[in-house]
């Protein structure tokens, strides 16, 4: 009965309510997740960096080549150059150039001629490009984002590679 008429601190104190055993487990499994989450913060701040300009391309091809995958079959092109964001895939693609250009960001723009009139590689440079006219047979190494089109319009669509680099 002294819990209801007597002391009210007494009710409001942890040792009614919980053992003190059972307040050392609760502690310490709060200070394990606390210094897990540190340990894995730590290590993903420390991640390397994905290097596009050091990393084998997962497939090699022309231009036209490619352009002409994502018309025909998309889901094969799909699986076969675009990867996910932790399983980037690069694509090495050869091709002449038929413009460059700058777009909004500064970023050269590298635009790769495939067999369809309208259509192209659309290639953004990691880095600043110079002394690249059009005519120009080059190689670039990147990773392919996917296709953009509008079949309503009837504008044909452009293969976007993005981070890339030129190679030999």
């Amino acid at each position: 009965m002294q819990l209801f008429t007597g002391n009210l601190s007494l009710i409001l104190t942890t040792e009614i309510f919980m053992p003190a055993k059972t307040k050392k487990i609760i502690l310490l499994a709060i200070a394990a997740v606390a210094l897990a989450a540190s340990v894995i913060g730590y290590k993903m701040y420390n991640k390397k960096h994905f290097s596009v300009e050091s990393a084998a391309p997962a497939a090699e091809i022309s231009a036209a080549d490619l352009h002409q995958i994502f018309v025909t079959d998309s889901s094969l092109a799909k699986n076969k150059f675009i990867g996910d964001e932790t399983n980037k895939k690069v694509t090495k693609v050869n091709g002449e150039i038929a413009a460059v250009k700058t777009d909004q960001q500064g970023n050269t723009v590298i635009l790769l001629k495939t067999n369809t009139d309208g259509a192209f590689i659309n290639c953004t440079m990691e880095e600043k490009i110079q002394n690249i006219n059009a005519g120009s047979i080059i190689a670039v190494k990147g990773i392919c984002t996917g296709y953009n089109f509008d079949a309503e319009m009837g504008i044909p669509g452009d293969v976007v590679l993005i981070r890339g680099f030129i190679t030999k």
